[in-house]
């Protein structure tokens, strides 16, 4: 079967840096924030050095994948107060590694209110072929060639190389709704790759067919209720609705499915934000996999790589029994 994207939203599903806090502001608080009170970045007010890893396993159609990101996190203003404490500006590198492909580049991520996350990706591709149907670099006759992994036999795979730009802005809140939080978000991206030779060629991330050079349109929303069971894990579960389009001839592929996560804020003193995410779905749109089931397994995590600096503030018990 064709080696297909994991989800590029498990890089934002678990990351509580760029979530919108409900806490409110009153004239009791101080002008700006020290740092030990700001979440801007793994939910420290300072800079850090940053470590994110993804790795997923999908079915429907079959995908296996490993998300890297090594950065530096700062601060973009220390205001009190929701539109500003998760501000942040995070430049690093970026990898993605699969059985058939690899993108080693650079990204940029930028928050300038807490609600707000634009991002750019710039990487080479590689393309190399294994022993799987469509599990490599495949050239098409054109849109409406046939692209099912019976069509797509290993002995026609073939490497190729190239490069994608990637855009996006992602729109995220996190309203208290008693003793639960409602999380909404939405992330549209815009993406361009040029890949190979070919006129046309199978998209394995896209899972649509491509011309060369080619744009696609992503387009994922979630909205997910979180319920705190311990001062330091939260259940997250929801609806996940992920829309992909190329341009040339306006295909799409649309996934609805219900995602649950466990989200540990801390294990230890270095890792951040370790979630295990199941997603179970059902393809409501597409050229040849319409009505198809879907299922995807995920772990993601953060890693702290600066030194450790003890905070400044007395901890409160709940933040005392967080930190296991």
């Amino acid at each position: 079967m064709a080696i297909a994207a994991v989800l590029g939203t498990l890089l934002w599903l678990g990351l509580p840096s760029a979530q919108a806090s409900t806490a409110s502001t009153d004239s009791t608080e101080p002008s700006l924030l020290s740092p030990d009170e700001g979440r801007n970045c793994l939910g420290q007010g300072r800079t850090r050095a940053v470590m994110n890893h993804v790795l997923g396993v999908a079915y429907g159609p079959l995908g296996v994948e490993h998300t890297l990101r090594m950065g530096v996190c700062t601060p973009v203003s220390r205001k009190p107060g929701v539109l500003f404490k998760h501000s942040f500006f995070e430049v690093g590198y970026q990898q993605r590694l699969s059985p058939i492909y690899l993108q080693p580049g650079a990204y940029v991520r930028f928050a300038p209110l807490s609600f707000l996350v634009f991002e750019a990706v710039a990487s080479p591709v590689a393309y190399w072929p294994i022993d799987l149907p469509g599990a490599a670099y495949h050239e098409l006759s054109g849109y409406e060639a046939d692209y099912r992994p019976e069509a797509l036999s290993p002995e026609r795979g073939r490497s190729a190389g190239g490069w994608f730009l990637r855009g996006s802005v992602t729109l995220q809140l996190s309203v208290g709704l008693g003793p639960v939080n409602l999380i909404v978000m939405d992330i549209l991206g815009f993406e361009r790759w040029v890949l190979g030779s070919a006129d046309y060629y199978y998209h394995n991330r896209q899972d649509l067919p491509a011309a060369n050079p080619e744009g696609f349109l992503e387009n994922n929303a979630l909205v997910m209720v979180e319920i705190p069971v311990h001062p330091n894990v939260k259940v997250r579960f929801g609806a996940n609705d992920q829309l992909n389009m190329n341009f040339g001839a306006q295909q799409k592929s649309n996934t609805l499915a219900a995602v649950t996560m466990v989200n540990f804020d801390r294990i230890g003193t270095r890792v951040r934000d370790f979630s295990p995410i199941v997603r179970v779905g059902g393809r409501t749109h597409h050229p040849v996999r319409q009505g198809d089931f879907t299922f995807l397994v995920a772990i993601q995590f953060s890693l702290d790589l600066s030194k450790q600096v003890p905070d400044l503030k007395p901890a409160s018990s709940d933040e005392t029994q967080a930190q296991l």
